[in-house]
């Protein structure tokens, strides 16, 4: 049996920016990863 919640529009919206946002700071620390990583292995 599947449940199913209702949220208001405001809710779902912040929750989508909030989830937006932690994808492009996940990409900022995976390219700033791979820099080091590339920076450490030219040392």
């Amino acid at each position: 049996m599947e449940k199913m919640i209702c949220i208001p529009v405001w809710r779902y919206e912040l929750m989508l920016k909030t989830f937006d946002e932690a994808l492009k700071e996940l990409e900022e620390l995976k390219k700033a990863l791979a820099e080091a990583g590339t920076s450490a292995k030219a040392e």
